[in-house]
């Protein structure tokens, strides 16, 4: 039998942690992000609102900025 350099037998040799591999068992897989156009947005505002003033608060509001990444603004 040959033997492993530096090692008993029966002796266990722990890995690095840069040696370990890192897997994400259990992680549902990530949600593709939908394409939603500004259109679909003022759509969506109007319909749970059901008016145009409040629609554009709605859509216009920071809420809706932090969530979209873009500031929207309606000029009357």
């Amino acid at each position: 039998m040959a033997k492993t350099q530096g090692m008993k037998q029966g002796e266990r040799r722990v890995k690095g942690t840069s040696e370990r591999r890192v897997t994400a068992k259990g992680n549902p897989p990530a949600r593709k992000a939908q394409v939603v156009t500004l259109g679909d947005l003022i759509a969506a505002a109007f319909d749970v609102t059901g008016e145009a003033e409040a629609a554009a608060k709605l859509v216009s509001s920071k809420a809706m900025a932090k969530a979209t990444g873009k500031r929207i603004v309606f000029v009357e």
